[in-house]
């Protein structure tokens, strides 16, 4: 029997670009609409941003929110409530935000391009402290490395990287949890379905999914997301 689950090709993104930015939006974002790409759950951004060499782009906070940034190459600069964070590869930024808060977020390379994933949640009741959270898959390969988790936390971010046929499963801890995957390098069959990079594929009523990479280095992240309260 086949699983409630729904694809979002990369194909079929919105697109905004500009002398300093590059921004492919899974999810309906500012200018770019699409009545089949409304948020899923409460994650509501999924962006795959490109800045230019020594370039900025800006966010601003248009509800109480969580947000998550990955950079995939290159590193980025986040200016927010007066302060600075840094972060590279193998690192994510958890930053909560309040309604009309501003980021800007930098290029600090002067010759390179930055990419980084930005997921986005709306969150109206609890205040998160800001972290900066570190991992390796390239050390644990053909696994899932839990990178965010715990009871305070209303999601659960993991990511790994996978060789040819590798095969996995993908335990959610609640049935009534849902789950959003984001490839970020190579090609997956989940659950029946085909997703190559930059393609996104959200799962719900399921207890686990399993997925088998179809090509070496293949990278996911999943996002497994709880009801709100």
């Amino acid at each position: 029997m086949e699983k409630s689950g729904k694809v979002y090709l990369a194909d079929q993104r919105g697109l905004i670009e500009n002398s300093s930015v590059r921004r492919y939006s899974t999810f309906n974002f500012e200018s770019f609409f699409n009545e089949h790409k409304a948020a899923f759950q409460n994650l509501f951004i999924c962006n795959d941003d490109s800045v230019a060499a020594g370039k900025l782009n800006f966010y601003l906070a248009k509800a109480n929110s969580l947000h998550l940034f990955m950079p995939i190459t290159g590193g980025i600069d986040i200016v927010a409530k007066n302060m600075e964070f840094s972060l590279e590869t193998r690192q994510v930024q958890l930053l909560s935000l309040e309604k009309g808060e501003v980021l800007e977020i930098s290029n600090p390379f002067k010759n390179d391009v930055s990419n980084y994933l930005h997921l986005g949640m709306t969150n109206d009741f609890v205040f998160f402290k800001d972290q900066l959270f570190s991992f390796d898959f390239e050390k644990n390969p053909n696994k899932l490395i839990d990178i965010i988790f715990g009871y305070k936390y209303p999601f659960k971010l993991s990511a790994g990287i996978f060789t040819d046929r590798e095969k996995g499963n993908y335990k959610l801890q609640e049935k009534s949890n849902s789950l959003f995957t984001f490839i970020i390098d190579g090609a997956f069959e989940i659950e029946g379905r085909l997703v190559h990079a930059r393609d996104g594929v959200t799962f719900w009523d399921t207890d686990d999914v399993e997925f088998e990479a179809l090509s070496n280095n293949a990278i996911l992240v999943n996002l497994e997301l709880f009801p709100l309260t």
